[in-house]
C-alpha cells in the first residue's frame, strides 16, 4: 500500500474527532449472551492472505471473571468488517467441554512468508495462564491443526502465570530476522509477587517456538510491565507497548527496544507518561513506512483515553517511530477496553474493541475509510 492511499486517512483522522465518530463504520462482532457465552472478552484480529478479517475472542460461558469455562472463539468478515459469520470454536478443552478450563490470550500471527504454506494463521495462546500452546489454520481460519504444547521451550520452569499478547503478533520483514514470528508476552514469577514482559519467537516458521527478551520486576519495582504488544521499525528494531500494572511510578505505560529481533531488550522497560490512559491493555500498528514506498513513517496506538476509566477510546499517531506521539482523538464514547487494529483496503483503519452500552457487554468492530472521512 502506498503512501498517497494510506496518508489522506491519517490525515483525515488527526482533524477533530467529531468526523471520526460520525463517519465510522461500526458492527456489533460479539454480543454478550449470545451463543451460549454470558461474556465475550480479550479482541484480537488479523486480515487473513485471503482478504478475510479474522476476529478471535475469549467466550467466557458462565460470567465475566478471568477464569472459569473460557473458550477461543471466532467469527470472520469477507467484507472488512461489514458483515461477520456465526460463531466457531477455535479452543475448548475438547475433552471435557464444560470443565472449568480457560483458554485464552489469543495473539494471532499470519506467516507471509513461510514457502511451504503461505499464509498460515499461527494463533498461540495459553491454557489456565500456566501452560503456552500453539495452533495454526492453513485454509484462513476455517479449520485448525490439534494444538500443540510448547511450554517446555516456551515459558521458564519458575513462572507461575502466563499471557500471550492478547493481540495480534508480529512477523518481523526488515534485515537479519526478517521472517520471525514475535509474540509479545507476560509472566509472573511463582510464588513471588512480580510481574514481567518477555518474547515468545519462531525462527522456523512455527516448528518451534522458544523465549527471547525477559523483563521480570518484583513489587516494589517502579514498573511493572504486563501485557504488551510489538511493532517493526522502519531501522529493524523492535519497539514494544506495555500495560504498567500499579508499579510506584505513576505511569500506566512503558516501552521498550530490541535490536537483535527480539533477543533481549536493549534497556529495561521505562515510563511512558505521555499516554493518558488507565491500567489495560493497548494496540499498536504500523500504517505506513518509507521503506515500503510509502512517504512518511506512521505508527497508530489505540487505547481508552480517561486516566481512571476504561472509558472513550482513543488513538495518538507517530511519525518518528515511536518517540513522540500525537494528541490523543476520541474515536469512541463510552466504555472502551481491550482493543487491536487492523489494516483494511480502501485504504481504511479498523478497530475490534471492548465496548458498547455498558462495560464488556460487546466486542465492536469500527472502520474509518478515507473518503468518508474527508467529507
Amino acid at each position: 500500500m502506498t503512501g498517497p492511499k494510506v496518508l489522506p486517512c491519517v490525515a483525515a483522522l488527526l482533524v477533530s474527532a467529531l468526523p471520526i465518530a460520525t463517519a465510522a463504520t461500526e458492527s456489533v462482532v460479539f454480543q454478550s449472551g449470545d451463543d451460549g457465552y454470558h461474556t465475550y472478552r480479550i479482541p484480537a484480529i488479523v486480515k487473513a492472505a485471503n482478504g478475510d478479517l479474522l476476529a478471535f475472542a475469549e467466550g467466557r460461558k458462565h460470567g465475566g471473571g478471568d477464569h472459569g469455562d473460557i473458550d477461543l472463539v471466532l467469527k470472520r468478515s469477507a467484507d472488512d468488517g461489514a458483515t461477520w459469520s456465526d460463531m466457531q470454536i477455535v479452543q475448548d478443552e475438547w475433552d471435557d467441554p464444560a470443565a472449568k478450563i480457560t483458554l485464552g490470550n489469543p495473539a494471532p500471527v499470519v506467516d507471509k512468508t513461510d514457502p511451504a504454506h503461505p499464509g498460515r494463521v499461527w494463533l498461540p495462546f495459553t491454557r489456565d495462564n500456566k501452560a503456552v500452546f500453539v495452533t495454526f489454520s492453513d485454509d484462513h481460519g476455517a479449520t485448525w491443526s490439534p494444538r500443540r504444547d510448547v511450554s517446555s521451550t516456551g515459558m521458564h520452569p519458575d513462572w507461575g502465570w502466563y499471557a500471550t499478547g492478547p493481540g495480534h503478533a508480529l512477523q518481523l520483514t526488515r534485515g537479519p530476522y526478517a521472517g520471525r514470528l514475535i509474540v509479545a508476552s507476560d509472566h509472573s514469577l511463582r510464588g513471588k509477587k512480580s510481574w514481567g514482559a518477555h518474547v515468545l519467537l519462531s525462527d522456523d516458521h512455527g516448528a518451534t517456538w522458544r523465549v527471547g527478551a525477559t523483563d521480570t520486576r518484583a513489587a516494589d519495582a517502579a514498573i511493572h510491565p504486563n501485557e504488551n504488544m510489538a511493532e517493526e521499525l522502519v531501522d529493524g528494531r523492535i519497539y514494544f507497548h506495555a500495560r504498567d500494572q500499579h508499579g510506584s511510578d505513576p505511569a500506566t505505560r512503558a516501552a521498550a527496544h530490541s535490536s537483535d529481533g527480539g533477543e533481549t531488550y536493549d534497556a529495561p522497560f521505562a515510563p511512558a507518561p505521555e499516554f493518558v490512559t488507565p491500567v489495560v491493555q493497548n494496540s499498536i500498528l504500523r500504517v505506513a513506512a518509507v521503506d515500503r514506498g510509502d512517504d512518511e513513517n506512521l505508527l497508530v496506538w489505540c487505547g481508552p483515553g480517561q486516566a481512571d476509566a476504561r472509558a472513550d477510546l482513543t488513538v495518538r499517531f507517530s511519525r518518528d517511530e515511536g518517540a513522540t506521539w500525537s494528541e490523543p482523538v476520541l474515536i469512541a464514547k463510552g466504555p472502551a477496553a481491550y482493543s487491536d487494529l487492523v489494516l483494511l483496503d480502501g485504504p481504511a483503519l479498523g478497530v475490534l474493541y471492548e465496548g458498547g452500552p455498558t462495560p464488556y457487554s460487546q466486542i465492536v468492530f469500527r472502520a474509518w475509510a478515507c473518503d468518508k472521512l474527508s467529507e
